[in-house]
């Protein structure tokens, strides 16, 4: 392992509850492998964290005071910004328009909610700027830096830098204005960083500015968005893996097939599907979920064929998601057929190794265009899609069908790593194929494998702790 030949300064954003989910949720994760070098005193690590998000106090002082003096929790508050700032931030956000922004901005995600960005009749000025003036090198990366710097006079992080003088930056959540003010701010006192995204679906949704020099990227999907829709030179984005995923591996947190049946309630025999619900995204879940209740009951899918609900996760959920996913499944928490799981997945190590295992012995998975691709397709689970609506037939804006328009999902389905079903017929023969045979379109998983989530060692927090001690210990 390298050593620091001195104790050096490492400012680390923490803006968001999905960096304890990436950082800290599992045994040897980045947060335990810092903590070896805060023990011998090599490394002195601020947190930076937004002073409104009281929740994510608590798990960072816990892990400050668990290495007294060498972790530091320091809280700042971001200016409200003003109308020419707004106006400013419209401007460079939509030098990106991506299939992903065209369906936040004029469809939005939940049908109850407007589009995001502001109103639809304003989708044919952010294309145009994504067109005319996002194709011009010298406006992403010099004038808009530039305009920045002068129509956002205020430094929020100025006193931080100045008390800390830290060796390196590192923006986890680079989508969040968190981490692209403090990106600024190391950019304008010469300090070097490192950053990356949270979400897969970070770098096509809108133009993203400051980004580091030095990028890290989760699979070879992550990378390729970084060049393609943010301009970043390739030669200078490593790819990691992702760190949630980590635990996957972590042979004490697999728990046999027999052991999971029992908690679900199943017979020794049963085979099950998951169904990973997206609350109000998918209004017309129900239909879905009767049917395939029908075909197990009536055989046509199988013998002793079950289902697993997994509703939207309470942890990403707003109240009424909550509220509506539980009149959703009401009608289904007792048949006979059903397991509905309402634990959070990444809320602590129970409910972790619950959710996983759970996936990890699932015959088939069915995912409605939502993140739970990335653990099955590292579990390499047979993965479904629907792209239809239930028995009714929506509009296209109100479809899920707009949920294909969004990058990252076009890219998944490109591998034929996730079946598509168009149809309940169609539904109903993948599921068929793939409960008799869980082997079907095993090279197509393969290909969605490596393309979205590999590497898948078990070592990503690994190499990310080393990129950030020898970033220190080497710097450019």
């Amino acid at each position: 392992m390298s050593e620091l030949p001195k104790q050096k300064t490492l400012l680390f954003s923490i803006s968001a509850g999905d960096c304890f989910k990436n950082f800290a949720a599992f045994e040897g994760s980045l947060f335990d492998l810092l903590g070896a070098s805060l023990d011998r005193k090599e490394l002195r690590l601020v947190f930076l964290a937004p002073s409104e998000k009281a929740v994510l106090r608590e798990r960072l002082e816990k892990y400050r005071d668990a290495h007294t003096g060498q972790v530091v929790v320091e809280y700042v508050a971001l200016p409200q910004r003003t109308r020419v700032q707004k106006i400013f931030t419209f401007f460079y956000s939509y030098l990106l328009y991506t299939g992903t922004t065209r369906t936040l901005a004029t469809m939005g995600m939940r049908l109850s909610d407007a589009p995001g960005g502001g109103k639809t009749y304003l989708a044919p000025i952010k294309w145009l700027l994504s067109r005319t003036l996002g194709k011009i090198r010298f406006v992403r990366e010099t004038l808009v830096p530039y305009l920045y710097e002068r129509l956002f006079p205020q430094h929020p992080f100025a006193d931080v830098f100045d008390r800390y003088k830290p060796d390196l930056v590192f923006t986890p959540n680079f989508f969040d204005r968190f981490d692209y003010e403090l990106s600024r701010e190391a950019k304008h006192r010469g300090v070097q960083r490192l950053g990356m995204v949270l979400n897969w679906d970070h770098y096509d949704k809108y133009f993203l500015p400051f980004l580091p020099d030095d990028l890290l990227a989760q699979a070879e999907q992550m990378k390729d968005f970084a060049v393609r829709f943010q301009g970043k030179d390739r030669a200078n984005i490593r790819i990691v893996g992702y760190p949630f995923l980590d635990f996957l591996k972590n042979p004490h947190s697999i728990v046999s097939r027999g052991d999971v049946l029992k908690e679900l309630g199943f017979p020794p025999n049963a085979k099950y599907i998951l169904y990973v619900a997206g609350s109000m995204y998918c209004p017309d879940e129900p239909d879905i979920i009767e049917e395939i209740l029908r075909w197990a009951d009536s055989g046509e899918i199988g013998k002793n064929v079950y289902l697993v609900i997994r509703p939207y996760p309470r942890s990403g959920a707003r109240g009424k998601d909550i509220d509506f996913d539980e009149k959703k499944f009401e009608g289904f928490a007792q048949h006979p057929r059903v397991s509905t799981q309402v634990k959070e997945f990444f809320n602590g190590m129970e409910n972790d190794a619950t959710f996983v295992n759970i996936m990890r012995h699932a015959d088939a998975v069915l995912a409605i265009y939502s993140t739970a691709v990335l653990p099955a397709a590292a579990l390499d689970r047979p993965l479904i899609t629907t792209a239809f609506d239930g028995h009714k037939v929506r509009p296209f804006n109100r479809s899920v069908l707009r949920f294909e328009l969004r990058e990252h999902f076009k890219d998944i389905l490109s591998t034929g790593g996730q079946a598509r079903t168009v149809s309940f017929d169609d539904l109903k023969q993948k599921l068929t194929t793939y409960l008799a045979h869980p082997e079907t379109d095993a090279e197509k998983r393969a290909a969605l494998r490596k393309r979205v989530v590999d590497p898948l060692d078990g070592k990503a927090s690994e190499r990310v702790y080393y990129i950030l001690i020898n970033t220190l210990q080497n710097p450019v």
